[in-house]
């Protein structure tokens, strides 16, 4: 079997060369292949099984590279996954952190962030970029190897709580009893290894700004 070292997958081809000659430019003896869709990349993780997969996770206007990190985290063990996306929403973050990513870094950050994230997620390391003014962040702790994902209404209620919503905010806009939510959020928190909301945002980092804007309220 032909061993790659990282796949990078992006639509753009600009993006590829981009992160291709930052790799290279490391110095280290590096096999880099790219993909420039979800089933190419699909694709390509069968065949060359590569160490490192960094990922954009927005393909053709859909969030296909959550799919391919629910692949690679199923398929290919000791792979591990980045994701470096121009999408830094709540509801991005968590999507990311329930498809099992290791690292999340916004497409805003500098080429020497950049290339840390790298190194340190091929070291199994995680590092967590969500904005452009963010340092290197102590990253969400792994999930226990035993622990299931996320349904996509826990998914829904990360996001909120990403957006710093109470529970009682969060009731409202889910149309669900306060203790409902009190439940789903200390679901959440034990699957991805939190003890407490300032647990989550401590490792993240997350802080105010355009891309805290939360789900799309649904008509009530």
């Amino acid at each position: 079997m032909e061993h790659v070292t990282t796949l990078v997958v992006d639509e753009q081809p600009l993006i590829r060369y981009a992160l291709r000659t930052l790799i290279e430019s490391a110095g280290e003896s590096q096999e880099i292949a790219e993909a420039g869709s979800g089933a190419e990349a699909l694709a390509k993780c069968r065949r060359v099984h590569p160490d490192l997969v960094i990922t954009e996770l927005t393909l053709t206007g859909e969030r296909v590279g959550i799919g391919i990190c629910r692949f690679v985290k199923r398929a290919l063990r000791g792979t591990a996954v980045l994701v470096l996306t121009a999408d830094s929403s709540p509801s991005a973050v968590a999507a990311a952190l329930n498809a099992g990513a290791d690292s999340f870094v916004h497409k805003s950050a500098g080429d020497r962030a950049v290339g840390e994230a790298i190194r340190r997620t091929r070291a199994g390391e995680r590092t967590w970029l969500v904005g452009a003014e963010t340092a290197p962040q102590p990253a969400p702790p792994p999930a226990p190897p035993d622990s299931v994902p996320m349904t996509s209404r826990e998914e829904e209620v990360l996001a909120l709580v990403l957006c710093r919503r109470s529970n009682d905010e969060i009731a409202d806009q889910l149309h669900l009893a306060r203790q409902t939510v009190k439940n789903y959020v200390s679901c959440v928190l034990r699957k991805l290894g939190f003890s407490s909301r300032r647990d989550l945002f401590r490792s993240l980092d997350l802080r105010p700004g355009p891309s805290a804007a939360g789900p799309a309220r649904r008509p009530g």
